[in-house]
């Protein structure tokens, strides 16, 4: 119906229209060929080589004894699970309720892939009032006993380690080392256990979803728990909210409406959780066949583009934009001129308050922004103290070593509001060492394999590398880890990107 429609086809044709007259330019004809000589040496490139090379199955990795170690623990944990389900079934032998959970398992109703893409969409929809983050840690640890149930009956494919890459390991060993030599160690434990949820809905994602129908179907249940988020958020800023002082600097930003939060409790969280997954709306419009559908997904797509405009999020507003460069780079570099064309003739649509609030980014005339650096400023005085092993996990030891090290401006700060200098500050080198090692080496075993995947397929790990890339801006001005459901959220993305890497060795 959408294609067939006049003011589609009319649309189509003006947009032709106009590409066609910027590329006829002398400039542009100029700025493609720049382009193009640089995309040919970057292929040549030797560092384009080692980016298409395997980082987790390599041979060092597999032959250390660490590995060795670790995957005789596995199969010893599959093993045992083998024995309990032979042992269970020989009691419940012709039982009814063993023939209901076959027939019902069989028909695909108990499919671990919904069932935590239910969890995960409807962790973002429940309101921050009616949330508690141990409902994540209660779901991550029942999602784990599943999904290794399913893997030691073989209906899951998971049976060697290496999948998660030596990163999440060194990171997980500097969270149990910074959980116990913590200043806080009731917060810590906490915060811990959080950490520990992700991880497990990182490695869930990875495991439950090993087929591109279940990777479409799992994206499709999130995204429209995303929207739903959105369409809340959006309905927040028709009806008005208050303008709070602890999130705007009225004197910098005059006029400036309230900033919808919509179900969180804060609108910079709500804005990196829009970033973080804006980005699959893309390959999910070509995906669906039907016209209604991709109906439904292009007005979804708007519906977080305006919600996260009416979050007033800078540091998001410049992730998004991140987001849409690395895609359009990654999918298709000629699209780069007619996307910068496209934001040109949006500016003088743009409401003044976004206007007046994008002026503001970087001015040390407002309150957030210098309010910041002294933090940093703090924080690299501490990171020379403990830099090296870290003042413990969670925000409460953080809280009690960084005053003896603040500014007079800033007394005090519940974080570093930067996510590389706290996870330094909190885990140590060795965590950043891990989580850095693990997040690149994401990247890379999705880099490496789009040679082999379908144009579908790599359009959704090409989504999951810009959404890494524009969080990874917010990430340098904002701790998204301290709003846990955005951890959460976070550690999803790596879960998708090693399901399609997966999907596409498989298809090979």
């Amino acid at each position: 119906m959408l294609s067939r429609s006049l003011t589609w086809h009319l649309l189509t044709v003006a947009f032709a229209f106009i590409i066609n007259c910027v590329k006829e330019s002398f400039i542009i004809r100029k700025l493609l060929g720049f382009s193009q000589f640089l995309s040919r040496k970057a292929v040549e490139s030797g560092v384009y080589a080692w980016l298409g090379k395997e980082v987790f199955t390599s041979e060092y990795y597999q032959s250390s004894a660490f590995y060795r170690m670790v995957e005789k623990i596995w199969q010893f944990i599959l093993k045992v699970i083998r024995g309990l389900q032979f042992f269970t079934r020989k009691i419940f032998a012709n039982s009814l309720s063993l023939w209901v959970f076959d027939f019902v398992n069989k028909k695909g109703l108990l499919s671990v892939d919904v069932f935590l893409a239910l969890f995960v969409g409807m962790m973002f929809i429940v309101p921050h009032s009616l949330w508690n983050n141990l409902y994540a840690f209660l779901a991550a640890m029942f999602f784990a006993v599943w999904i290794v149930w399913n893997i030691a009956s073989g209906k899951l494919k998971g049976r060697k380690v290496f999948g998660v890459g030596i990163g999440i390991c060194i990171f997980a060993v500097a969270i149990v080392v910074s959980t116990i030599t913590a200043l806080a160690f009731s917060d810590a434990v906490r915060i811990a256990l959080f950490m520990l949820a992700s991880i497990i809905l990182c490695y869930g994602v990875y495991a439950a979803v090993d087929t591109k129908e279940k990777l479409v179907r799992f994206l499709t249940i999130v995204l429209a728990c995303v929207t739903i988020t959105a369409l809340f958020g959006v309905v927040q800023g028709i009806r008005g909210v208050e303008v709070d002082l602890e999130f705007v600097d009225v004197t910098a930003n005059e006029g400036m409406p309230g900033r919808v939060y919509s179900t969180f409790a804060n609108p910079n969280n709500f804005a990196e959780l829009l970033v973080l997954f804006l980005p699959f709306f893309v390959p999910l419009f070509f995906s669906v066949k039907k016209n209604s559908t991709k109906l439904c997904v292009l007005l979804g797509f708007m519906a977080v583009l305006v919600a996260l405009a009416m979050t007033y999020s800078r540091s998001c507003w410049v992730g998004f934009a991140l987001c849409a460069v690395i895609f359009v780079c990654l999918y298709d570099k000629r699209l780069i001129i007619p996307m910068a064309f496209l934001v040109i003739l949006a500016i003088p649509f743009l409401p003044q308050s976004i206007m007046n609030r994008i002026f503001t980014i970087g001015s040390m005339e407002d309150s957030s922004n210098s309010y910041r650096i002294y933090i940093w400023e703090s924080c690299l005085n501490m990171i020379k103290d403990y830099g090296l092993t870290g003042v413990g996990l969670g925000p409460a030891s953080f809280r009690m070593v960084y005053p003896g090290y603040s500014s007079p401006v800033a007394i005090t700060a519940p974080h570093s509001h930067m996510l590389y200098m706290e996870i330094i500050l909190e885990l140590g080198i060795l965590g950043a060492v891990g989580f850095f090692t693990f997040v690149f080496g994401v990247i890379k075993r999705a880099a490496g394999r789009m040679r082999i995947m379908s144009k579908e397929l790599k359009s959704y790990a090409i989504a999951g590398i810009s959404a890494l890339g524009g969080i990874a801006f917010v990430c340098c001005a904002e701790y998204i880890w301290f709003y846990p459901r955005v951890m959460f959220a976070f550690w999803i993305i790596p879960g998708v990107l090693l399901a399609t890497a997966r999907i596409a060795k498989k298809s090979e």
